[in-house]
């Protein structure tokens, strides 16, 4: 069985972030959010995935490129998910998962899919959530059975996940629709004209919408994922280092004396930590140096660099960001290549790219 994941538009709901990664390729514990994607698949059975790409589609090709169970097909026309799924009519020829790139979901919630509709051969099998918001609609069901899809009902069971398995019915009727091809649309066509079930939500599942959902996403992933402390023999934990929760320690990463890892954290490769630095519920990128700072319930992209006696709370940080000594940042989203000059105190802001508060260009 196939999987198709959507990832070929620029989502601008991103912003600062999305100026240099799409959304598939930001870091969520140390992977691009589409690797956690491709290699949960793989755990539910699928045997190969199609990435359809087109903003900086050349990311995916170099993290992917050589991997054999892993094509990306490119969207032409950014004309609606329904079109980017209908770009892979040629490739895939029996039944199919669909599961877009900005969407964290675990291994078992998409086996639960994979099965459900092995097992009933219905044209559409939909994932269920628990949710008050969704981009994707709501499902009214009666029992396991779905009965339609809905952007507006207000009596429902559970929203719409846009994770799916079809039939190859639907690209007939993603072949029918003109311009931007919705491919909620095309599933109540493909449900009037046959039967669907859904399958309800067990672990998590985040649609990635905004810089808060990633930073969401984030803290779910690692909630999840970290299961015990991993330490690659690679890396260096100093004897006097305490990691009172649980971390993953990449290779080649250095935790230096008087270093505190609390609640479950992920230290990229070839970070430098500490030394006298308290890492909580957090996420430092690849190659990032942390001194004599608190890091507390914030994701960081890769290469940053972050000077002593400073605090980073609840904010999402670009990479190649450079924060110097004695700064607070509360609550913000950072934007890439960002320079942040000592002594500042930042609260609720939205950086730009390349921001840099010593000559005040810094939000949007």
């Amino acid at each position: 069985m196939k999987a198709v994941i959507p990832c070929s538009k620029k989502e601008d709901e991103l912003y600062p972030l999305i100026e240099t990664k799409p959304v598939g390729m930001m870091p969520v514990k140390g992977k691009p959010l589409v690797r956690h994607l491709v290699e949960n698949l793989r755990e539910a059975g699928i045997e190969e995935v199609l990435l359809v790409t087109n903003y900086r589609e050349e990311m995916f090709e170099e993290e992917f490129g050589g991997e054999e169970d892993v094509e990306t097909v490119t969207q032409k026309e950014i004309n609606g998910v329904g079109g980017a799924v209908e770009e892979c009519r040629e490739i895939v020829e029996e039944d199919f998962v669909v599961v877009n790139g900005d969407v964290a979901v675990s291994a078992n919630d998409l086996q639960k899919v994979v099965q459900r509709h092995q097992k009933h051969r219905l044209d559409i099998t939909v994932l269920g959530a628990e949710d008050n918001t969704t981009r994707y609609g709501v499902l009214q069901q009666e029992g396991d059975r779905l009965e339609e899809i809905n952007e507006n009902a207000e009596d429902y069971e559970k929203v719409n996940t846009g994770v799916y398995a079809f039939s190859p019915e639907i690209f007939s009727i993603l072949e029918e629709l003109e311009g931007d091809k919705d491919l909620v649309e095309a599933t109540s066509k493909l449900l009037a004209d046959g039967g669907g079930n859904v399958v309800e939500l067990e672990d998590y599942w985040i649609d990635v919408n905004s810089p808060r959902d990633l930073w969401n996403a984030d803290q779910i992933l690692r909630e999840h994922g970290i299961e015990e402390t991993e330490i690659h023999e690679g890396a260096e934990v100093h004897e006097s280092a305490d990691i009172t929760g649980k971390a993953i320690v990449e290779e080649g990463a250095q935790v230096k004396p008087g270093t505190v890892l609390e609640g479950k954290v992920y230290i990229g490769r070839e970070c430098v930590v500490g030394p006298n630095t308290v890492v909580r519920d957090s996420t430092v990128g690849h190659r990032s140096q942390v001194r004599a700072s608190e890091i507390d319930s914030s994701l960081l992209f890769e290469r940053n660099i972050i000077d002593s006696s400073t605090v980073l709370e609840d904010t999402v940080m670009g990479e190649e960001t450079d924060v110097k000594s004695n700064t607070t940042i509360r609550e913000s989203f950072i934007g890439p290549g960002s320079y942040v000059e000592m002594n500042n105190s930042i609260y609720g802001v939205k950086f730009v790219p390349d921001a840099r508060t010593d000559l005040g260009e810094i939000s949007k």
